[in-house]
């Protein structure tokens, strides 16, 4: 929570780190229906998942007669999100690991390059969607409820991609290696702020320390109890729709907690959220949760808590958002055979070297050395 000069300017939001595993949307979801249909075993690295994907592609694992199967597809540019069953913690964010001790810039290393030649082999044998570098999340849900059509797909929650009846055909899979699968951190900085025409500072504080107890933290997720929710004989709770506060559970959270109207909060997540959630109040989100559990139990945080100056900060600003634009589009290019991986690599990085990144990746291992150091 502090800054560089050791200061608090902002309250965070704080998360068991149990359920949140890596960012908001790089959960690789794969169709375990489909395994058992064909006799698959789960895969446990990249060769055995190419051949599971193959055989998605060729075993008819929908049963319809046609070759309609879309083995892995691919939205948004979250193709890095494979990289979570790496063998090193890889940190989205940064795109960058800690390996052997040294904080080390992924996109430009030789595992990197092995990657794209993974994802390439994966497009030229047709088993990444011919459209993954062009669609929108929003084109990809389409696609996963139109019919059963995807073996595999990236994003938060499954039943966001084929909908709520099928979502439970989907496992999250397993991490290939213990320990380094990235979580997400339990701290989330910047969600509440006080300004200079504050005249009273402390009773305002004080409010706001409510709501990371747990019985704040209740408030601040699920309302007020026999309004908006309700805890039955058993102690689990469910959501009490069509109560005068919503017809249906997205209004509810929206409209009359803290939690449903944004993305990162002041509060913390209450054990009582996912410990006596029932199901029956979101019988998809305690399977998602349920999930997360099972994979973020292998993860590991990849790095400490990074603080920048404002100084370093305006440097990322201007160098980090042409250097992750260069990547996406590189990428691209490479696995749909634009161009070849061997011919391009070079000046792939030789390019990424004129933009400013070897400044970038001074700044990160700066910071992560302050950080380790404290």
């Amino acid at each position: 929570m502090k800054s560089t000069d050791g200061h608090i300017y902002s309250l965070p939001e704080l998360l068991p780190q149990l359920h949140y595993i890596g960012s908001a949307n790089d959960t690789f979801w794969i169709n375990k229906a489909w395994m058992d249909t064909l006799g698959l075993e789960e895969p446990k690295s990249f060769d055995e998942l190419y051949e599971v994907l193959k055989a998605f592609k060729e075993g008819d694992p929908n049963g319809n007669g046609e070759a309609d199967e879309i083995p892995l597809s691919i939205s948004d540019n979250k193709y890095n999100s494979l990289l979570s069953y790496a063998d090193f913690a890889y940190d989205a964010d940064t795109r960058t690991a800690v390996i052997d001790g040294v904080l080390t810039y992924i996109p430009t290393s030789d595992y990197y390059k092995e990657f794209l030649a993974w994802l390439t082999k994966l497009y030229a044998d047709g088993l990444l969607y011919a459209n993954s570098f062009t669609q929108t999340g929003e084109q990809e849900s389409a696609i996963g409820q139109s019919g059963d059509v995807l073996g595999s797909f990236v994003n938060a929650g499954a039943f966001l991609v084929v909908g709520r009846d099928n979502d439970d055909d989907y496992i999250i899979l397993t991490p290939f290696h213990e320990g380094t699968y990235p979580l997400r951190s339990s701290v989330n900085v910047g969600t509440f702020v006080v300004t200079d025409r504050c005249e009273n500072v402390e009773p305002l504080l004080a409010a706001m320390d409510y709501f990371y107890t747990e019985e704040g933290g209740i408030l601040a997720w699920l309302g007020v109890e026999g309004k908006t929710y309700e805890v039955d004989e058993d102690g689990d709770w469910h959501w009490l729709v069509g109560n005068g506060y919503g017809d249906d559970i997205a209004t509810i959270r929206a409209s009359n907690a803290l939690q449903g109207g944004a993305g990162s909060h002041t509060s913390v997540l209450p054990a009582f959220w996912f410990e006596h959630m029932s199901v029956e109040a979101d019988p998809d989100e305690v399977y998602l949760n349920g999930e997360r559990a099972k994979a973020s139990a292998t993860g590991v945080v990849p790095l400490p808590m990074m603080n920048y100056t404002e100084a370093e900060n305006e440097e990322i600003a201007t160098i980090k958002t042409d250097v992750d634009a260069y990547i996406n589009q590189y990428v691209a290019q490479v696995v749909t055979g634009a161009v070849t991986l061997e011919d391009s690599w070079d000046d792939y990085v030789a390019t990424l070297d004129k933009m400013g990144l070897e400044r970038l990746i001074e700044i990160y291992q700066d910071v992560y050395a302050r950080a380790i150091a404290e």
